[in-house]
């Protein structure tokens, strides 16, 4: 199963790409300009391509709480999920406090530390810049939430597996 993992954002986005254990692609994208009907056509078309490139499965997105979604970040959810059903793809979403809550963590430090552990090539980039700012912080969050959307998988898996 390979999952495109997005923390989403109208100015910065975390994409990763998760091919069962293997972490096969990784970025932060910037989006500077203003919110504009082409700004969305654009992170659109970003996920397309990580969605073609890499004949992707499942997309799961680190949402923020509902409460604070604005109309950019819905439009965007919506555009995805109608990619998603397009090209016949599982999608989900996990918000910041469910992968805490999954992962037992309290602070996003830890999640950056235990997202390391798991997936120790990204530990270049905890060394270069995170304990700094924030700027990786989405990278972190989308890989964590391919990595526990991979897990739930093979739990159902394992439990449809049992019931035959």
């Amino acid at each position: 199963m390979t999952i495109l993992g997005i923390s989403i954002g109208t100015t910065r986005t975390g994409v990763c790409i998760l091919n069962d254990d293997v972490l096969l692609d990784r970025h932060i994208h910037n989006y500077r300009s203003a919110w504009s009907d082409h700004k969305l056509r654009v992170i659109i078309n970003r996920y397309k391509q990580y969605i073609l490139k890499n004949n992707v499965s499942a997309i799961i997105i680190k949402i923020p709480p509902l409460k604070k979604h604005t109309k950019p970040i819905t439009q965007i959810l919506k555009r995805l999920e109608a990619l998603a059903k397009e090209y016949y793809i599982d999608f989900d979403f996990i918000t910041k406090s469910e992968i805490k809550h999954v992962i037992n963590v309290r602070s996003t430090t830890e999640l950056i530390k235990y997202t390391t552990l798991l997936y120790p090539e990204l530990e270049a980039v905890y060394d270069n810049g995170t304990q700094k700012d924030s700027y990786y912080k989405k990278l972190y969050e989308a890989v964590l939430c391919a990595h526990i959307f991979k897990e739930r998988q093979k739990v159902r898996a394992q439990q449809q597996a049992s019931t035959i």
